[in-house]
């Protein structure tokens, strides 16, 4: 097994800042098209699936920051490749970054980090690596670990979102009261409440009807047979 190259390291960490540009550019562009759906779609009464959309349009925003220092960071890493090198431990003050970059190597769209965390592995070796993905002594970046959480965004973060949007695209739109006590806590699920009755058959045309099961004939009457000779009645 073929054990640390700076050749290796140095090279990713460089492609990995180009292709982190790539991925922030790439997100630009698709964020003014969902802002504009979103826009759309409250403008259209359709609070509810505009949340929804807002929801992910944080996260791409949230990902967007994390990918931002972890560009830094491979700047950084990429300058003192030769420290690396010649260092046989990890100098304290770029533990943090290396650290970070390992824990966040399988948290990204960014392959090169891959390479990246495998060979600071191969420098430091696997307990270091284990240390760093369990984020032991807090030696992760605290912002990254917050920027590229799984955990959805606070209520009161997508409402001023969708306030921002309505904004932006001149939508005449105020929020639903909801039954969210707490604002940091994430929004509740849908309920349905803004998705408009009949909207296949024409607007509000299945309200006119109460919804309840066919009635299920139980008399006793003939069954009809095909081709059967009719009765003459006297």
């Amino acid at each position: 097994m073929f054990g640390f190259n700076v050749n290796k390291l140095k090279p990713n960490l460089k492609m990995a800042v180009h292709r982190i540009g790539i991925v922030k550019n790439k997100k630009a562009n698709a964020a003014q098209a969902q802002r504009r759906e979103v826009g759309r779609l409250l403008a259209d009464g359709k609070e509810e699936k505009a949340r929804i959309r807002v929801e992910g349009i944080i996260r791409d925003d949230f990902t967007m920051e994390g990918y931002e220092i972890l560009e830094l960071l491979c700047e950084l890493l990429a300058e003192r490749a030769n420290l690396i090198k010649t260092e046989a431990d990890c100098p304290y003050d770029m533990r943090e970054a290396v650290c970070t970059l390992i824990w966040a190597a399988s948290r990204t769209e960014i392959p090169e980090l891959a390479e990246v965390k495998k060979q600071l592995t191969k420098k430091y070796g696997q307990d270091f690596e284990a240390a760093a993905i369990r984020n032991v002594d807090g030696c992760v970046n605290e912002r990254v670990i917050q920027k590229l959480s799984v955990q959805p965004p606070s209520a009161f973060l997508v409402v001023n979102y969708m306030k921002e949007i309505a904004n932006e695209f001149k939508v005449d739109w105020e929020p639903v009261e909801t039954e969210v006590t707490d604002p940091l806590a994430p929004i509740p699920a849908p309920t349905g409440a803004t998705v408009t009755s009949g909207a296949v058959s024409g607007p509000g045309f299945s309200a006119l009807y109460p919804s309840a099961p066919a009635p299920v004939n139980t008399s006793k009457t003939a069954s009809y047979v095909p081709n059967a000779p009719c009765k003459r009645l006297h």
